[in-house]
């Protein structure tokens, strides 16, 4: 008897062992299908081509994608910390190709409903979006 709950134990123990602590919703990879710039009003992917992944992971994030806006062509890459909570994430840009980028500290507004993320910028100090303002939709890459 004394063998069986020793071996019962030793079993729970490594089955919690590799118990994996609980993912944040926004982890993964993220493929784009819709943006809307706030500084351009033109659409991908109607009218801007190209494409962008976004990667989050323990608190750093990463993206890189390619543009064609009219005859301007334009590699987009960059990467960073991040502190996501409830529909809040704030970032700082460690990489980024436009130099002037990099140390910033941005807000955004994240949504994700099922395997939809839905990215707004750029917040305020106050979580609030003005009247131009980005969106990027991204669907997570399986």
């Amino acid at each position: 008897m004394k063998k069986i709950i020793f071996l019962s134990l030793i079993i729970a123990m490594i089955i919690g062992s590799c118990a994996q602590e609980k993912k944040s919703p926004i982890e993964g990879t993220w493929q784009l299908v819709y943006y809307k710039p706030a500084s351009i009003d033109k659409t991908f992917p109607a009218e801007i081509k190209g494409g962008q992944i976004k990667t989050w992971s323990n608190g750093y994030f990463t993206f890189v994608g390619h543009f064609e806006v009219d005859t301007i062509i334009a590699d987009n890459y960059g990467a960073g910390t991040y502190k996501f909570e409830g529909n809040r994430c704030e970032v700082i840009r460690l990489y980024h190709q436009n130099k002037s980028l990099v140390g910033q500290t941005n807000r955004w507004l994240i949504e994700i409903r099922n395997d939809t993320l839905i990215q707004k910028q750029p917040a305020d100090e106050n979580w609030s979006l003005g009247e131009n303002y980005g969106t990027e939709v991204y669907v997570r890459v399986k």
